[in-house]
């Protein structure tokens, strides 16, 4: 009977030092937040895995799986996002274009389930394929895969990208900064997203993650509650571009979501905002 007085005053020490650690420390709290997003990831997997085998390959995969993981993500982490303009992807009903999107962090996750239009496809780095479950749901799902490392092997992939939208009449969203990033900026662009979208001539939609450095933050250690905005922004058309208009057409789209970014920057200061990251970053 000692003995089993004992063991529960143990468990009820451990609970309390949990409940008491969990709400005063910030890096506690981070750990274990951060170990249960992956963990709830790996289980959604397992559930895009089961609707992938009864529609391999289909990219209305995607589509029939993100409500209830968006919904269960949000109940579990009281993270929602808000995302505006998101009727301009109806008005583009029965065209098809390419996303580019700035990229933060692993809770990208959540604007993704939340704005990606119907009939999307993502093109992801090759690593992702090798990830236990997630990888193989990526797969079923009809993601393009990359090796960005390897130049002869990227040009293939986006030869077959370029084929395959041009066929399915499928939409592809594109990461263009290549990594995460949250240095308060967007890294330069690399082309291929916009080589894609010339070369089908389909309009570029530019998706602005605004700054959730508040609520998410790997390197500070923070990870809380809040609302992650998003604002979709006009279509950028591509009709009548020949190749040699790429390099421009790159900078254009960096600038205009660069301006939209700092909309919602800390300082509230809009002014000169592209000429200051880009000295950041160079």
């Amino acid at each position: 009977m000692c003995l089993l007085k004992l063991i529960l005053f143990s468990i009820l020490g451990l609970l309390i030092g949990f409940v008491v650690l969990y709400r005063r420390s910030r890096n506690f709290r981070f750990h274990i937040k951060y170990f249960s997003f992956n963990c709830f990831i790996l289980f959604a997997a397992i559930y895009a895995v089961v609707i992938g085998v009864f529609h391999p390959f289909d990219v209305e995969n995607w589509s029939r799986a993100k409500g209830l993981v968006y919904n269960c993500l949000v109940k579990f982490f009281a993270i929602r996002v808000d995302v505006e303009g998101l009727d301009i992807f109806n008005s583009l009903s029965g065209k098809n274009f390419v996303v580019v999107a700035n990229h933060q962090s692993s809770l990208d996750m959540l604007p993704l389930l939340k704005a990606t239009p119907r009939r999307t496809t993502f093109l992801a780095k090759k690593e992702l394929l090798f990830v236990p479950l997630i990888g193989f749901a990526a797969w079923l799902y009809g993601v393009i895969f990359i090796n960005r490392g390897h130049s002869k092997s990227a040009r293939d992939v986006m030869d077959k990208t370029l084929k395959r939208i041009l066929e399915e009449k499928i939409n592809v969203w594109i990461f263009p900064e290549g990594t995460r990033s949250q240095s308060g900026t967007l890294l330069p662009f690399k082309k291929g997203a916009f080589h894609l979208a010339q070369q089908t001539q389909h309009p570029i939609v530019p998706v602005v993650v605004y700054d959730y450095s508040s609520i998410f933050n790997k390197k500070n250690k923070l990870f809380e509650t809040g609302i992650i905005k998003v604002k979709v922004l006009k279509p950028i058309p591509t009709e009548g571009t020949t190749p040699d208009d790429v390099s421009v057409i790159t900078e254009n789209v960096r600038q205009v979501m660069l301006k939209v970014f700092h909309q919602h920057d800390h300082t509230g200061n809009e002014n000169d905002a592209s000429s200051i990251d880009d000295k950041k970053i160079n």
